[in-house]
């Protein structure tokens, strides 16, 4: 069992943040991995087909290649969509019931574990404005009932993370400030909601550097950003959440699902099949 200690919960509530190195095994993003990897291939030899690549980069690893056709194509806009954002594969339904992170979130709310439909895969390019994310709250992308939602998030690189390409920054105890009004417009490309400097609250800032392996826990209220990759290569990472199914999530448009139930097991989503089941069967606008 991965639960985490009566002085790492304690940690969690107490400052916001929580880094929990080698919690994970790196195969456990095996099929992930592969399934970017397929995306990015496809995506190289129908453009080279169409005589707007000349080269498909297949020798360069999987923190590299992306980044090497982006550079070679004119709009990289249609290949950056396919690898960001809501991707329900198998590799991501295999990463959101892994039993290592299921028991860190039961250490905090107990067996009743609900994965929220806010997630996100990133592939945060080298030296493109873009992909920085200035200072907010989780809680600020979401309707404010779900204020008082005790959500354990997940930070998860990877590849390894480190200052030089975008590790996250917290500030500590800032989970203990209200939900905020989140301006538009912020970030160097202008396109994030979030904090000016000026608002900021005192705290530590922390950088979280993380190797892969390793997660960052955050509540949904502590204060964060993403700095600029200033590296050669891409910071692939995911972004998951979890709560309460109980406890609204601020997002009831678009369905989640019970990864983990003591009360009814019957409730539990076994498949991707049964998520896509879910998600069909809600109506939700396609890439919700």
């Amino acid at each position: 069992m991965a639960r985490l200690n009566s002085e790492q919960v304690e940690f969690l509530r107490r400052e916001g943040y929580l880094m929990v190195p080698d919690v994970l095994s790196p195969s456990l993003f095996d099929t992930l991995k592969a399934e970017f990897d397929e995306t990015v291939d496809r995506y190289a030899r129908d453009t080279q087909a169409r005589g707007l690549l000349d080269e498909l980069f297949e020798a360069e690893p999987f923190e590299r290649r992306l980044a090497c056709v982006c550079e070679a194509v004119e709009d990289q806009s249609d290949l950056l969509r396919l690898v960001n954002g809501k991707l329900r594969t198998p590799g991501m339904f295999a990463v959101m019931i892994c039993p290592a992170i299921l028991d860190i979130v039961e250490s905090f709310i107990g067996p009743e574990v609900f994965v929220h439909p806010q997630f996100n895969a990133r592939a945060k390019m080298p030296n493109q404005d873009a992909t920085v994310v200035p200072w907010h709250q989780d809680l600020g992308y979401l309707e404010p009932d779900a204020e008082e939602t005790f959500m354990v998030n997940f930070w998860i690189p990877l590849v390894d993370a480190n200052r030089d390409n975008g590790c996250l920054e917290v500030i500590a105890g800032s989970h203990r400030m209200p939900l905020v009004h989140h301006e538009t417009g912020l970030g160097p490309a202008g396109n994030f909601k979030g904090l000016t400097e000026d608002r900021l609250p005192p705290g530590e800032r922390v950088l979280c550097p993380l190797e892969v392996g390793g997660v960052l826990l955050i509540q949904h209220k502590t204060l964060h950003r993403s700095l600029p990759n200033t590296s050669d290569h891409i910071r692939w990472s995911l972004d998951l959440r979890y709560s309460d199914p109980a406890m609204p999530s601020g997002r009831d448009s678009v369905p989640g699902f019970i990864a983990r139930s003591e009360r009814d097991a019957a409730c539990v989503t076994r498949s991707l099949e049964d998520w896509q089941r879910i998600m069909e069967e809600s109506g939700a606008p396609k890439g919700a």
